[in-house]
């Protein structure tokens, strides 16, 4: 009948007050009884013996349970808390009968009492049921508010969407481009994602076919040129990934100082390669040596997609212009074709990932990849073009402040020539893991190696290496994680990052900490590991 209290509060505490019982019994001694005793239990007691006197003081919020006895003489605790439901519905009733019988129990509950108590009362028997009434009134006034709640808040979108319908012309094109937005946002993410899947797949493969490179002896020249050939595809599908990343804008850019022409300068013989034949490439670099802060291989691989898509564009050949130039504070870069131009409604998608006009051919990421690009630069992607009247892209790059000009490149440090540096590898993926584990090995590393961050910290407590190779992405404890408790009982340790995303703003918080993204060359993750010993 009583049931398990469920209340988290104390049965005698509601939040700042206590709990307010209203006793009716007609028996005299058993109220003051009842007063004492559930006073002394810290609940606010009020009593009476005359039901209609106790039926005048009842008002909404004035009691948090009525105890009524159920046989009195000029009336009876149903029709008492009936008449109270009136005046309170949430008031919570509990009904005190010497009657043990089903049906003064079931009489009890159609009035809508919540529990009743057989007398004598046994206060271990009472203080749950108290606890629980208390408890059931509290929920059926929380329900009906938020019922409340539900049908006010029905109405106002009932009105909004009155107003919607009579504004329905005018709002069609900006719900149209909100519900656009959100779809590149949904898809920006899962491309992110699938790239870092794809990432791990791609150190494992590139890892191993740059094994297979070394260990091949020179007489096996066919089987080389296969690898070779295996190598260049699977790096390729790296820049792939890249453009995803990039899309997605969920990739850290390396973010730093970089003079604009100059680095399209370097770029030149990429990008004309590109062009293929019978497209003339004409390129005016104006920007002055002005700088902007962006990321080197990104700003290549913007201006490579920017190039092929002009490209495409010139079925019968033609020219493709690329130039720089400073307007205010911002450096334009554009891309200019006399190509056939696009359409309003193609150029309405230009953007927009996996959308191509090329039937058969292109992935759709060439301009997104430029988009994300230039807005997480800060800057911004512009396109103008027409049918037949060719195609101008630009990217604007807020200028920024020259880098220092660097010293002399010094000799290579004693420790980057130095053998049997012991290393530590910790991935979650067992083919990255062991590919880095051969890899590192091959270039004279001491290596031993950690499935997850758990086992990792355990065996950085069995012995200390002199660096750790750290996966970022891992499940249950991340590798920026696995880094602050490492560097908590080692704070010189040397640790390089490995991601697949390489965008999490976790990894600046760890001091002095090298970062590569997946997949990673051999050499250049030997040269990362030597560099972070120092």
């Amino acid at each position: 009948m009583i049931g398990s209290v469920i209340d988290t509060q104390t049965p005698t505490e509601d939040g700042d007050r206590r709990v307010r019982i209203l006793i009716v019994d007609d028996e005299a001694a058993n109220l003051q009884a009842l007063r004492v005793t559930l006073g002394g239990q810290g609940f606010d007691v009020t009593g009476f013996t005359h039901p209609a006197e106790a039926l005048k003081v009842i008002t909404p919020g004035a009691f948090d349970i009525l105890l009524t006895d159920l046989r009195m003489p000029t009336t009876t605790g149903v029709e008492l808390l009936r008449s109270a439901h009136e005046r309170d519905p949430y008031l919570a009733g509990v009904i005190m009968t010497g009657e043990g019988s089903i049906a003064s129990a079931v009489e009890s509950m159609r009035s809508g009492a919540v529990d009743y108590v057989l007398k004598p009362l046994k206060l271990s028997n009472l203080l749950p049921v108290l606890a629980r009434a208390r408890t059931i009134g509290r929920l059926r006034r929380e329900n009906d508010q938020l019922e409340q709640s539900v049908r006010s808040r029905t109405a106002e979108l009932e009105r909004a969407l009155e107003e919607i319908d009579r504004q329905a012309a005018e709002r069609l094109k900006a719900e149209q481009a909100l519900m656009q937005a959100q779809k590149i946002e949904a898809v920006g993410r899962l491309t992110g994602g699938v790239a870092h899947d794809f990432n791990n797949l791609l150190a494992a493969v590139i890892g191993n076919l740059e094994l297979l490179q070394r260990k091949l002896p020179p007489e096996a020249a066919a089987c080389l040129r296969f690898v070779d050939n295996a190598l260049e595809a699977a790096n390729r599908g790296a820049k792939v990934t890249g453009q995803l990343l990039a899309f997605s804008r969920t990739q850290r850019l390396r973010l730093e100082p970089l003079e604009i022409d100059a680095a399209l300068r370097r770029s030149d013989p990429l990008l004309r390669q590109a062009l293929g034949p019978g497209v003339d490439l004409e390129v005016s670099l104006d920007a002055g040596g002005a700088w902007a802060s962006t990321d080197a291989t990104q700003l290549e691989l913007a201006a490579l997609n920017l190039i092929v898509n002009a490209r495409e564009a010139l079925a019968d050949g033609g020219l493709v212009r690329l130039s720089t130039r400073l307007v205010s504070d911002q450096i334009v870069l554009e891309v200019a074709d006399t190509g056939v131009g696009m359409t309003p409604e193609v150029l309405a998608r230009a953007t927009e990932p996996f959308f191509t006009t090329r039937i058969g051919s292109g992935t759709g990421l060439g301009l997104a990849q430029v988009h994300g690009f230039a807005r997480q630069c800060g800057g911004d992607c512009e396109i103008e073009s027409a049918p037949g009247a060719g195609t101008r892209v630009r990217i604007l790059l807020p200028r920024t402040e020259p880098l220092a000009r660097l010293a002399e490149p010094t000799p290579e440090p004693v420790a980057m020539r130095r053998e049997g540096l012991k290393v530590l590898v910790v991935d979650d993926d067992r083919h990255v893991r062991e590919s880095l584990c051969e890899a590192l090995a091959s270039e004279g590393f001491l290596v031993r190696s950690a499935s997850d961050g758990p086992s990792g910290l355990a065996e950085l407590e069995a012995e200390t290496p002199d660096a750790v190779v750290l996966d970022y992405a891992m499940p249950g404890m991340t590798g920026a994680e696995v880094a602050r408790r490492a560097l908590v009982r080692h704070p010189h340790l040397p640790i390089v990052f490995l991601s697949g995303y390489a965008d999490s703003l976790a990894l600046d918080q760890i001091e002095a900490a090298a970062v590569l993204r997946k997949p990673i060359a051999i050499a250049d993750l030997s040269r990362a590991v030597r560099l972070a010993v120092g």
